[in-house]
């Protein structure tokens, strides 16, 4: 029964650990026999690297390229970076099988399908409403939507098709209950036929379940039709097919065909076949089967991609051979690498080893020590060259020619030579301080000193020698040395080469350059350390870098970049020389391995794989992100939605990493951005408006078909143009109302400029009719007439002069608010000058100024005479005796203080002993102050203070006035 052979099977998967303990006591004599082992580049996929579990039991590849995987606890999604889980978490089940339709991947278990959703979400349904159950052993070979179905006891099978409802069956025959688990059901699409292999025949069936004459083969296991031919896969070998006549074309015996045998077709008209531990090729032209690996733990399926890599799910996980483009060779003794290889035309291969041996061979496989003559610790630097028919290796202390079956060493001076290489019909061979040019035979033809730890040295097509120190790049004409300019000086260079037109290149750190006029100018930045560097007689350039490796290809300057995930799995290229055989294979040698490969498989290889918008995403923050609707053609999101993020990918599993991307977003920028390996693209603080996003895969010079999103951001109310005419509205009607306020105010406000400059000049005509008022007028006439009298005409005179001037001054001064402090001082001292005439030495004055006042400062007209007259008038008329006026001018932070002080009898004796007093003079002073403060921000302070004596007796009063700088008076 099949389920028991599949538990077979899982023992088996775990009892070959043991049997990979045994077998290397048991296969000792043939490793010794073997020196060099070649085996195909692969990527082992594991737990580690997210498969839900080892044991694999299928592979497909769906529409967009990616490669789904069945295992005995769910399936997973691989992209080429990351796997995404399915049924995780869940009911362990075992996925055998997988269909695509329009909605998209179902996986299949025996009993149930899933149809895969996003991010490992699943629909999960009966696989068949009848009960039926899925039979996987023997439906691999089947067309996409083709399955066998069977019941509980593995019998009454049918061939079904899926259909939108379900299934539905396509042939029913009890045939199909005779085979066991190794064989293949197929369905031939060319003619309609089904071919159910057994034991001892292989049926013909048409859809309608007619017999037609069997395939008399025994032990048919599986068959394939490629063009017009028909292979079927048997026991003893590969036979073609045409009507019931089968023919043997490629005698065979497979290694392990307990569980069937599967075959596969590639593009290039190869037939892959495995059975359960080894992978095989059948070429149709030559009629052979090649082995190609062996030692896997029970392959369950094999499966090729559209780019050609060949997948194997086993009960070990996932493997991935590629395109069988990369070999990797590696010493039997692991003990030991290979460093340095020669290639002779015809193929012939000359190795050395880091341990001293020396090994030729046609293939890399065949490679057998070689005896020569060897000191005790001799090892092989990793350089080599040849000379028409002699290979030249780098040992310690020497350079050894072989030649057919001679080997010996040159007669060099012992030295320690750390780099070989061919110019011509001379040897370049070097220490770390000096290199010789010697012929064939090792005679020193020139010797060249000076240069600095000599890593390289290569010839140019101009007659010139350049030489790669520690300190840099040196070129050498006759015995002249000139030392090439680098950019970043001081960086040893390790490795250079010419190119085919006679162009030096060379590396330095993890930057190419070539050299153009003794200047290093700077062809590519790779990112990681250079190695070494080859160009290749067909015109290719290998860069080999310490992550992997480039290849360029000259004419369309197209580079490829190989590592670990897409063939090249060598780890960690040494500086070395890189050889190149006659059909165009390259090897380099590594620190663990050789790689050999041809660089135009890799490089031409590849076409642009579909490009797929993987998620979009939307933000108001730039924070908190939600998803949109994928796929979609056109996008549209309302305000405040600013931010916007895609994803995108085009699969590759062979060109992982040389993959890259460029987009636009048109409306935003029409431009094409640089093409970068990132598959994700962010657009921040986006205007509102319709923009279309663009993207392109592209693969060195191919380039997709661009995919392109529509995207309209609704602008929010504000940012509309009707919105925008009704705020001009409003504002053109708010403008026009303020405008008319503010005449209306300004109108006010002259108004009231007009009333106050009407008060204003109202108290000035009122001061001026106090100030001259007849009383003083006669008073002062009076005493000027006593002097002519009583004294001399000259004092007569001089009183006279003083009247005039006073009078003079009052009249011109009299529609002035303000005029200087000078000036007011000066018509103060006037005015006491007079009243002196009255009341003699009654009456003293003084008048004290601090020498830093600024005397030009302005203040109110008559502020002083007005102080000083009510000081006359009623503190010093009423007081029995002398009296005394002071007059202080004072400077204070930000203007001036000026105090009027008497030693009259006080305010308050004076208003007893003058009831009918008006006090008319400091009245109109307050009023005018007051005005004058409405008109400025810094105010005149007017402070009057009772002056009192000990005994707190009156004993005059004091007027303070502060006056600010700057003070406007209209």
């Amino acid at each position: 029964m099949q389920k028991m052979d599949h538990i077979r099977r899982i023992l088996a998967c775990l009892l070959l650990p043991l049997g990979l303990l045994v077998w290397p006591a048991i296969g000792t004599a043939a490793q010794e026999a073997t020196a060099v082992t070649s085996k195909y580049a692969y990527r082992h996929y594991t737990t580690l690297d997210g498969l839900p579990q080892m044991l694999t039991e299928c592979i497909y590849q769906d529409k967009k390229g990616y490669i789904w995987i069945g295992t005995l606890s769910g399936f997973v999604r691989y992209d080429g970076f990351e796997f995404v889980p399915y049924l995780k978490g869940g009911r362990p089940e075992n996925i055998v099988g997988f269909h695509e339709d329009a909605r998209g991947v179902t996986a299949l278990g025996f009993r149930r399908r899933h149809l895969a959703g996003k991010d490992g979400q699943t629909d999960t349904r009966p696989l068949d409403d009848r009960g039926l159950l899925l039979n996987n052993f023997n439906s691999s070979a089947l067309p996409p939507g083709y399955l066998l179905l069977e019941n509980e006891q593995e019998q009454e099978r049918e061939i079904c098709r899926f259909t939108d409802d379900g299934t539905e069956t396509v042939l029913r025959s009890p045939l199909l209950d005779e085979m066991d688990a190794c064989r293949r059901v197929f369905a031939d699409t060319t003619d309609g036929i089904f071919y159910i292999p057994t034991a001892e025949r292989t049926y013909r069936l048409k859809a309608d379940g007619t017999a037609l004459p069997a395939l008399l083969v025994p032990q048919g296991y599986a068959l394939l039709r490629t063009d017009s031919t028909l292979y079927l896969f048997a026991a003893d070998g590969v036979y073609r097919c045409h009507g019931a006549s089968a023919q043997r074309v490629a005698p065979f015996r497979f290694t392990a065909p307990d569980y069937g045998v599967e075959a596969c077709a590639d593009r290039k008209g190869n037939i892959y076949l495995h059975d359960a531990h080894s992978l095989y090729r059948f070429n149709p032209d030559t009629r052979k089967v090649e082995l190609l690996v062996d030692g896997i733990n029970l392959i369950r399926q094999m499966f090729i991609d559209r780019e050609g890599n060949i997948w194997l799910a086993t009960y070990q996980g996932v493997y991935n051979f590629f395109q069988l483009n990369f070999m990797n060779h590696t010493l039997t003794d692991h003990n030991d690498i290979l460093r340095a290889i020669d290639t002779a035309p015809g193929g012939l291969l000359t190795v050395g080893t880091l341990n001293g041996k020396l090994l030729g061979g046609p293939t890399a496989r065949e490679l057998r020590p070689l005896a020569y003559p060897r000191s005790k610790d001799n090892f092989f630097h990793p350089y080599a060259a040849r000379i028409g028919h002699t290979a030249y290796l780098l040992g310690s202390g020497g350079v050894l020619a072989c030649e057919g079956n001679r080997r010996q060493w040159l007669d060099l001076p012992l030295l320690d030579y750390r780099f070989l290489s061919a110019h011509g019909d001379s040897l370049l061979v070097a220490t770390r301080q000096e290199l010789f040019v010697t012929d064939s035979r090792g005679h020193i033809r020139s010797t060249h000193k000076g240069l600095r730890g000599i890593f390289c040295a290569s010839p140019d097509g101009y007659g010139n020698l350049y030489v790669g120190t520690a300190y840099g790049p040196v070129r050498i004409h006759g015995k002249g040395q000139t030392t090439i300019h680098q950019p970043e000086e001081g960086i040893p260079c390790t490795a250079m080469t010419a190119t085919l037109q006679g162009e030096i290149l060379l590396a330095s750190g993890e930057k190419l350059y070539t050299v153009r006029n003794d200047s290093a100018i700077l062809l590519q930045h790779y990112g990681s350390p250079i190695r070494s560097i080859c160009q290749t007689r067909d015109g290719y350039l290998i860069v080999a870098v310490v992550n992997g490796l480039y290849i360029t290809e000259n004419q369309l300057l197209q580079t490829m970049f190989f590592n670990r995930y897409n063939g090249f799995t060598g780890i960690e290229p040494l500086i070395a020389h890189i050889a190149e055989s006659d059909d165009g294979t390259v090897w380099v040698p590594c620190v663990g391995q050789t790689v050999s490969f041809h660089p135009r498989d890799l490089v031409y290889q590849h076409a642009v794989p579909q490009l797929e918008v993987v998620s979009a995403e939307a933000s108001t923050d730039n924070v908190d992100w939600q998803l949109l609707p994928v796929p979609t053609r056109q996008v549209t999101l309302s305000h405040p939605v600013r931010h916007l993020r895609f994803s995108f990918i085009a699969v590759s599993h062979s060109a992982t990493g040389n993959v890259c991307y460029r987009y636009r977003l048109k409306g935003l920028q029409d431009q094409w951005s640089q093409p970068q390996t990132a598959r994700e693209v962010q657009f921040n603080n986006l205007l509102p408006g319709r923009y279309r996003l663009e993207v392109e895969a592209q693969i060195g010079v191919m380039t997709s078909a661009p995919v392109h999103i529509d995207i309209y951001l609704r602008p929010a109310l504000w940012q509309r143009p009707w919105f925008w005419a009704l705020i001009g509205l409003l504002l053109a009607g708010g403008i026009w109302a303020s405008a008319y306020h503010y005449y209306k105010r300004r109108e006010r406000i002259k108004m009231h400029k007009l009333q106050r400059e009407t008060r204003l000049n109202n108290l000035l005509v009122k001061s001026i009719r106090l100030k001259s008022i007849p009383h003083f007028n006669s008073n002062v006439l009076a005493g000027i007439e006593y002097f002519i009298m009583n004294h001399s005409v000259e004092e007569a005179n001089k009183y006279l002069a003083l009247y005039s001037r006073f009078t003079n001054t009052l009249l011109m001064d009299v529609d002035k608010p303000s005029r200087s402090l000078d000036e007011e001082l000066e018509y103060a001292r006037l005015y006491l000058t007079l009243e002196q005439l009255r009341y003699g030495e009654n009456l003293a004055y003084d008048i004290h100024t601090d020498p830093d006042v600024n005397l030009h400062i302005q203040v109110p007209n008559m502020m002083l005479h007005t102080y000083c007259e009510n000081a006359v008038k009623h503190g010093l008329r009423n007081k029995p005796g002398r009296g005394h006026i002071l007059i202080e001018v004072k400077a204070r932070t930000g203007g001036v203080c000026v105090s009027v002080t008497d030693d009259g009898v006080g305010r308050e004796a004076a208003a007893n002993l003058s009831p009918t007093s008006t006090k008319q003079g400091l009245s109109i002073m307050e009023q005018q102050i007051e005005l004058y403060n409405q008109c400025n921000a810094e105010h005149i302070v007017q402070t009057v203070t009772d002056l009192k004596d000990a005994d707190g007796n009156a004993c005059g009063t004091r007027f303070e006035l502060y006056i600010p700088y700057h003070y406007n008076y209209f």
